[in-house]
């Protein structure tokens, strides 16, 4: 797969489904924007890949939907939850941008960040009854109860006690089990069959996103991250890619390291991290790991019938390993 491959051009079949889904997410945001600001103001814009609402509506194509337009609502609900998980993210980790603006809580406070995001929370289900179905509100209700539960762990941990089964299992839940859930979530309207394939490639792709996310902080600028780089280490965040470079360190180089966390790290010491990452092996190990957890994915995908919906999902999966190539 070409590393030029974008995802507008993966989008092109969806284009007008997912122009929808972005006027119903911007509705929504404009609206919890103005409760705070009033009816005049104007909120930052959202950005975002929306790759959520895409995998949403391909899933359901793949499995067999008629028509996608009627999965809309759905597709704007996961990223309606999505968004309140930023939301509520950006607050845990006292972020200051998001996607290359300011983030919610240093926008608002914390207290109204994290109001903001059970305000989305709550849109979302409420878009999500138009279909009349229990088990697609359950369903999107496993996803909050999974994203939660991971972060829940995590604190109970504590982050200097994290270890590598840790860090996947964190990716597994506060970001896979949404992609998960969205793309399992159409077949509960019309082909059950196909429902468990969808969960596992979502679960397989999200891991690996997620790590991916992981190194690409460590190894991106500013400008390409829309946030600043290395983050997770001015946060004190242990990640995959972190414990894999402590790992291989020597004694000195460690306690350099560990001697950055907990504040912004210097243009300097971004170049003197991105070296550790690629000449301790550290780069080498996740990208091995993730190509198993893409390769599980595509694997779940040959349960569903050949088709077009089919290739792209198996495109997307691999698009997402060469985002940092």
């Amino acid at each position: 797969m070409s590393t030029t491959i974008s995802l507008k051009s993966l989008y092109k079949d969806i284009d007008p489904q997912l122009a929808r889904v972005r006027e119903t997410v911007s509705e929504q945001w404009t609206e919890a924007f103005q409760l705070v600001y009033g009816p005049d103001s104007t909120p930052p814009r959202l950005g975002g890949k929306l790759l959520r609402p895409a995998l949403c509506f391909l899933s359901a194509g793949a499995s067999g939907a008629k028509g996608l337009d009627h999965y809309i609502e759905m597709a704007a609900g996961m990223e309606l939850l999505h968004l309140a998980a930023l939301a509520h993210d950006d607050v845990v980790d006292s972020a200051d941008l998001r996607r290359g603006e300011i983030s919610l809580n240093r926008l608002w406070d914390n207290h109204t960040a994290v109001l903001g995001g059970d305000y989305l929370v709550a849109k979302a289900l409420s878009i999500l009854t138009v279909y009349d179905s229990c088990d697609v509100i359950v369903s999107a209700l496993e996803s909050i109860h999974q994203m939660a539960e991971g972060e829940l762990i995590n604190f109970g941990r504590g982050k200097e006690n994290l270890n590598a089964e840790d860090c996947i299992r964190l990716s597994e839940k506060k970001t896979a089990s949404l992609f998960a859930v969205t793309c399992s979530t159409p077949t509960l309207l019309h082909n059950e069959k196909f429902k468990q394939p969808l969960f596992d490639f979502g679960m397989g792709m999200g891991t690996a996103f997620q790590l991916v996310d992981d190194v690409i902080d460590l190894t991106e600028d500013e400008e390409t991250l829309g946030k600043p780089c290395c983050g997770d280490i001015a946060e004190g965040k242990t990640t995959l890619p972190i414990i894999y470079m402590k790992e291989a360190m020597n004694a000195q180089d460690r306690a350099h390291f560990e001697s950055l966390f907990g504040q912004s790290v210097a243009p300097e010491e971004q170049t003197w991290v991105r070296d550790q990452i690629e000449s301790t092996g550290s780069l080498d190990r996740v990208d091995t790991l993730c190509r198993e957890f893409i390769d599980t994915s595509i694997e779940a995908l040959s349960q569903l019938p050949p088709g077009h919906y089919v290739d792209v999902m198996r495109d997307i999966a691999e698009f997402v390993l060469i985002r940092h190539s």
